[in-house]
């Protein structure tokens, strides 16, 4: 082996390695750090070692993969997947995706460079050993990390409650792609585990399993307290469906078998003991335990799982961002107004790739198991637990998604199966008669080298320049003009965070609009700006809503109603059903003075859900400002009754028709369900006080005192303006 064959095969296994370290990352450097660091890690060495085993390979065939019909299926869906992001409705946006994802064609392309990478340079027991034990060192690392943040020491990602009430997320900034990396660990650990009780003797199996157990108990414990349901159920029924197996082909192994019958136990034993306390108020008090015990039909997150996978279904043969738009369902008020994933990976596939990417995607997991169980690489704890593994993973996804660390983990697995069994049937490399001089190595290495530099660049140099003029931009400390300048940049780079920058172009630019401290030239600037790149970004996605409502809303904080009304108009055409466009343009409509345009949209966005609060109390509003205040109390009467119709909105408005007596009872009601809001009681003394009633506006305060003795401090000053008629009310 040559010098330079060394150092190649050295940086591709060092690549390798380097690997399980990527999950570590937070690059607060840089736009969605828990996001962007990591995924530009993996793409950047997933280049490099593909580059150093392209040149190997080219040269020599002992480095070449192995023929592998689960390396092909993967192959395969990825190809699948390119064709229908290129012929899609955005394809710019299927093949790169944005910062906050970072997904898209190029990371699962890169995802099957690494796959065939590690099932080609890692061809020994000993490699594949050690690339297992660093990643499960590093997960018990975070598992402990996890576990200060429960005790507070150490601070969640995207903050939230700590202790056993909150949910943990390690360095991910979100629970459930680390609920989903600790599920690949404690199946890891397991294997690991029944690995080497085989190989080792009595004497040393204690400390191994000591090892182990610790590993996965700290792992298992980290995944529970993230709180994530959909993974909780995936590691509970992949553990039991690899006992399950193991209780089944391994019954002439003692151990094995008593072992699986042990957990199938144990898990039943504990799925009974939780339902019979699951009501009780401590579980309540325990966040996971909390979450487990919701899980039903009519939970908000499962409906609005269901309702997503009907639009989803909707729109199969078109991008699910549009899909969203066009066949937003009313229903879907409750969650956040952007979807851009189906939170079900079967639907995922399904929309971005149509049934040929579907059928793909699930090939390759009937793939790896028809080669788990039909090749004689495995053991039958091996293939148990593997078994298991996948079982998890895909139930953790039917609710969720994937992201980086949990496709490096598929990946390694994969590849994994593709190495045993292709050495178990002793598969001849791909193209493995035809190989070069070993003088021929210098010139392949130099051009895969030239190759590296042209896509890691492309790649990798313009969106990391671009992030970063981003994050910049946000940067508190900067002034207008300087921020305004670095969006410029970072969109002029042309890359796909463009749509993120334009998107943050226009909030700054509404808000420098009402900015004392922006001169009016930078103000001009921002409004230019805005408006020119939100009409490109529309142009690129002609069918997406959320551009022309952002243009919307950049028109209208520059006081241009009428051309706001033709972009929000736009952006119901392309989301019809979608309640927050019909604010905007019932708020339009209210500026420019057309109170029965306004009051249509209001109605409008009611009725296409009426247990939607938000749309009751702009219809409420509106019907009182269109003098029909008693509509308006009919269609508030179950909110008042229940003490949840106290809002400014309704306040405003009669105020605004010098009806405040009529708000006495809705605030009334408020306090009565509500007695320890303060400010109900500081309200109704408000109205008391406009209604031209002090006396009764102090009998309000002083009850207030009597009930809340603390908010006296705040009270006294109020009842001694009120009783001297010098109050002023906002």
């Amino acid at each position: 082996m040559t010098a330079l064959e060394k150092t190649l095969r050295w940086i591709a296994l060092g690549g390798i390695f380097a690997l399980p370290f990527v999950g570590l990352l937070v690059t607060s450097s840089l736009f969605f750090p828990y996001i962007t660091g990591k995924n530009f890690a993996f793409r950047i060495i997933v280049e490099v070692i593909t580059a150093a085993w392209l040149a190997l390979a080219i040269v020599n065939p002992s480095y070449r993969p192995r023929r592998s019909w689960l390396l092909g299926a993967l192959a395969l869906f990825v190809l699948i997947i390119g064709i229908a992001d290129v012929f899609g409705a955005y394809a710019f946006k299927s093949l790169w995706s944005n910062y906050e994802r970072m997904d898209g064609w190029v990371t699962i392309a890169h995802l099957l460079a690494y796959t065939i990478v590690a099932s080609a340079m890692l061809q020994s027991e000993k490699l594949w050993r050690w690339l297992l034990w660093t990643t499960l060192g590093v997960s018990a690392y975070l598992s402990l990390y996890g576990l200060l943040q429960v005790t507070g020491k150490v601070a969640l990602g995207l903050g939230g409650v700590t202790g056993l009430s909150g949910r943990i997320d390690g360095t991910f900034g979100n629970p459930i792609y680390f609920a989903v990396y600790m599920l690949f660990h404690v199946f890891i650990a397991a294997m690991l585990w029944a690995q080497q009780w085989v190989e080792k003797g009595p004497g040393k199996r204690l400390y191994i399993s000591a090892a182990y157990a610790s590993i996965i108990a700290l792992d298992t414990m980290a995944l529970f307290l993230t709180g994530t349901r959909g993974t909780m159920l995936g590691i509970i029924g992949g553990t039991l469906l690899s006992a399950l197996l193991m209780l089944i082909f391994a019954r002439k192994s003692r151990n094995v078998w008593r072992a699986s019958a042990a957990v199938v136990f144990g898990i039943f034993a504990l799925t009974g003991v939780f339902f019979m306390v699951k009501d009780q108020a401590w579980v309540q008090k325990v966040g996971f335990l909390n979450r487990l015990a919701s899980i039903s039909l009519s939970d908000q997150t499962t409906e609005s799982r269901f309702v997503n996978w009907s639009m989803a279904w909707e729109g199969v043969k078109e991008n699910y961002a549009l899909v969203f738009d066009k066949y937003y369902d009313p229903r879907m008020y409750k969650q956040e107004p952007w979807f851009d994933r189906v939170h079900n990976i079967v639907f995922d596939w399904l929309v971005a790739g149509g049934f040929l990417g579907l059928i793909t995607y699930l090939s390759i997991f009937i793939v790896a198991l028809w080669t788990l169980w039909r090749s004689g690489g495995f053991t039958i704890a091996e293939r148990s637990l593997l078994t298991g593994l996948l079982a998890g993973y895909f139930c953790h996804n039917f609710f969720v998604f994937d992201n980086v660390t949990s496709y490096i983990l598929f990946g390694t697995i994969l590849a994994f199966i593709a190495y045993r069994s292709s050495k178990a049937s002793d598969a001849p490399a791909i193209l493995a008669s035809r190989s070069l001089s070993q003088n021929a190595l210098p010139y392949a290495a130099v051009l895969c080298a030239i190759a590296l530099l042209f896509v890691a660049w492309s790649v990798n140099q313009k969106p990391l320049a671009a992030n970063r003029l981003m994050l910049n931009a946000l940067n508190p400390q900067s002034d207008a003009l300087t921020k305004l300048d670095h969006l410029r940049q970072s969109i002029e780079l042309g890359t796909y965070g463009m749509q993120e920058a334009r998107e943050q172009l226009s909030q700054m630019a509404a808000t420098a609009s009402g900015s004392s401290g922006v001169s009016e030239d930078v103000r001009k600037a921002y409004f230019e700006l805005a408006i020119t790149e939100m009409e490109k970004q529309a142009e690129m996605s002609p069918l997406d809503a959320r551009f022309p409502l952002f243009l919307g809303v950049v028109y209208s904080a520059f006081g241009q109603y009428d051309n706001a009304r033709i972009a929000y108009e736009k952006a119901l055409e392309l989301s019809p059903k979608k309640q927050s466009i019909m604010y905007l343009l019932g708020e339009n409509a209210s500026v420019r003075g057309d109170s029965a345009a306004a009051l249509s949209y209001y109605k409008r966005a009611y009725e296409l859900e009426t247990s939607n609060r938000e749309a009751a109390m702009q219809y409420a509003a509106a019907l009182i400002r269109a003098d029909q205040a008693a509509a308006a109390e009919a269609l508030l009467a179950p909110y008042i009754e229940s003490g949840n119709a106290a809002d400014p909105r309704i306040l405003s408005a009669y105020r605004a028709k010098n009806q405040m007596l009529r708000a006495i009872p809705i605030w009334e009601a408020s306090i009565r369900a509500n007695p320890e809001d303060a400010q109900g009681y500081f309200t109704l003394a408000a109205i008391h006080y406009l209604s031209g009633n002090s006396a009764k506006a102090i009998a309000v305060l002083e009850d207030a005192k009597r009930r809340l003795p603390g908010i006296a401090v705040q009270a006294d000053p109020v009842i001694e303006q009120i009783r001297a008629g010098t109050a002023v009310v906002q």
